[in-house]
Order: structure tokens, then sequence, then C-alpha cells
């Protein structure tokens, strides 16, 4: 079978089923945003890795180097925040084509630098590799967190609302800006909060550690590939449906002015489908309702209650949506699939 025909879930599930020995100090392998496995003492080790992939997930004429190299490592540093950790160490591959000047890899690395220093993740070392006509650019971050803190994408419950950190789609506002920008120089490119959004995503680290340290996040992931499909992938693992509102998805001033301008609701394919936000998405009982909004008033960072975990799955149905009027919808995709 083709990957294209045989999808990335269904591929990721081959591979679980065939590495499927357990070690005894891996508490969590593949299905997660992160391994994690059992230091000395109390700590558990999260590892996660990331590719970028030239003319796939990246153009080189769409952004600087600088601010490929912060986004190489900020998505990477959004799955340890997904996790609740604390970053320690990241590695860089580089493979790179010929001709790429020194100036351009220099930048790349200034980016990398610099969320380096906001994270207070050190570079361990790296590979580097030629390419034939593309480059790729992989992240691998190591971190941790004590053991009994770790949120896993398991851990939801019927009856808990399903929460959204910040705010969804300015990130797909952000790359159709870029695709249709028919050769304007980047400063010129409208949506210009929305561009930003997808060239330097914000991993919400003091937000994962938070919610964690207060054990007030029954399970969390983050939203890289779509609200609606990440949803659906806490709900496979936790074995729990799901319903979502969709006028509750928290969307940018920016995304709200696009939506007034072409008429068109951006909530469909922006906020719930759009993917690479890189924002936490999050269950809890309701009761934690007001932790929530004091811990969300304490960081200045919303936290919207956007859905709710409704039980068992029940003949394969995961999500379901409930449009503005409270009609359900048929979606033809969740979100963004590799494959």
């Amino acid at each position: 079978m083709l990957v294209e025909k045989l999808g990335e879930d269904n591929l990721i599930k081959s591979l679980a089923e065939r590495f499927g020995g357990r070690h005894s100090r891996l508490l969590k392998g593949i299905g997660d945003d992160t391994s994690v496995s059992v230091q000395k003492g109390a700590s558990a080790l999260l590892v996660t890795t990331d590719i970028l992939i030239e003319n796939t997930h990246f153009k080189r004429g769409s952004g600087s180097p600088f601010l490929l190299g912060r986004k190489a490592l900020s998505i990477s540093l959004s799955d340890i925040a997904a996790m609740g950790g604390q970053p320690l160490f990241f590695l860089v591959s580089l493979s790179l084509t010929p001709g790429t000047p020194k100036k351009y890899i220099d930048e790349l690395y200034r980016g990398m630098a610099e969320v380096s220093r906001e994270s207070g993740c050190a570079l361990a070392g790296g590979n580097t590799a030629k390419a034939g006509s593309e480059m790729t650019v992989s992240t691998t971050v190591i971190g941790e967190t004590p053991a009994r803190r770790v949120v896993y994408r398991k851990g939801a419950a019927s009856g808990d609302l399903v929460f959204i950190t910040g705010a969804v789609g300015g990130s797909a506002l952000g790359l159709k800006a870029l695709s249709s920008r028919e050769g304007l120089p980047l400063k010129r490119v409208p949506w210009k909060e929305s561009v930003r959004r997808h060239l330097d995503p914000t991993p919400r680290l003091e937000a994962g550690q938070a919610l964690a340290k207060a054990r007030l996040a029954t399970a969390m992931m983050d939203i890289s590939d779509g609200v609606a499909l990440d949803l659906k992938r806490l709900c496979v693992e936790s074995g729990k449906s799901a319903v979502i509102y969709l006028g509750a998805l928290p969307v940018s001033d920016e995304l709200k002015a696009y939506g007034e301008r072409t008429g068109k609701s951006p909530l469909l394919d922006f906020a719930l489908t759009g993917g690479e936000d890189y924002e936490l998405l999050f269950t809890s009982p309701e009761k934690n309702l007001r932790k929530i909004a004091a811990l969300s008033k304490k960081l200045g960072l919303p936290m919207t209650p956007v859905g709710r975990i409704t039980g068992r799955r029940k003949n394969g149905q995961t999500v379901t949506v409930l449009g503005e009027e409270g009609e359900p919808m048929e979606l033809k995709k969740l979100g963004f699939e590799h494959f």
C-alpha cells in the first residue's frame, strides 16, 4: 500500500505495533507529543523530534532564515510544553544543498540561538549532510519533568471541558497570505500578525508547566495539525469522544477582520482545521474553571473552553462539531494530513 493511501495515523500505528516491546525505563513511546522515560530519582525524561523540509514545510523566499531557525526549535519546544515539561538540551541535523550561502546558515542558527536563550534550552550537538535539491532542518529537544506531573493525551475523562490557549487560525491565514503574495516583499504582505504567527510560533512552555504543576489538565497536546484533528487524536488516546462548539473557538482580531472583509466565516477553514498554531489543547473538570481563569489572568494568556468530553467512543465517532447555530456539521477534513 502506498503511504498516501495508508495515511499518517495508520503509518504511526503500524510502527507502534512493530516496535511494541517495552523497556523498563520507557513510560511512553509512540502515541504522544514526546516519549517519556524514567531518569534516576523521580524525574521523567522527555524527548521529541521534528523535521522541516524545503518546499513542503517552508520556502526559502517566504521568510528569513532567522525566522526559520526560530520556528524549527519552537515547534519542538511546543511538544515539551504539551507534556508540562522543562526543556534542557536540543540537537540540530541539517541537510544542505551545496549552493547554500554560509550567511544563510549563520542566520538560521541565530534564530535558534535566540529561542534557545528565551527557553533556557542549550544546544548539545547535531549533524550535517549534503542534500539534493531541497534542504531539511531537524530538531530534537530533550526535557524533563517530575514523573508524577507528566500530562499525557490519554487522561481525558467524561464530562471534562476542552480548553484552548491563546487564539487559533492565525497561522493558517498567515500561510494563505504568504502563498498569494505574488512577488510582494515580505514587509508588504497583508495580515502581518498572522504571517508572524505562521513564521514565528510561540511555544507555550510557561502555560504547560503551570497547568501540570497545578494538576489542572487531565490530558494535553499542542495544536500542530488543526484543532479538530488534534482533538480527535487526544480522544483516541483517551478512549473518549468529544463535542466542540465552532462559535466558541478563540480567534485573533486580525482573523475576525479577514472574515468581515471577505464575508466568509474564518472559523471552519482557519480556526477549526487550520494547522501550525502551536497553542495548547487540554481537558479539565468543570470544577476547575475558576482556577483556570485565575491562571489565565496570571499568565496573561487566554484559556478558552471550546467543547466537552462526552463519553466513550461509539461506532468510530470521535469528534462532533456543532456549528454557530448549534447544528451538527459534516467535515470533509479535520485538519492537515501529512500523507
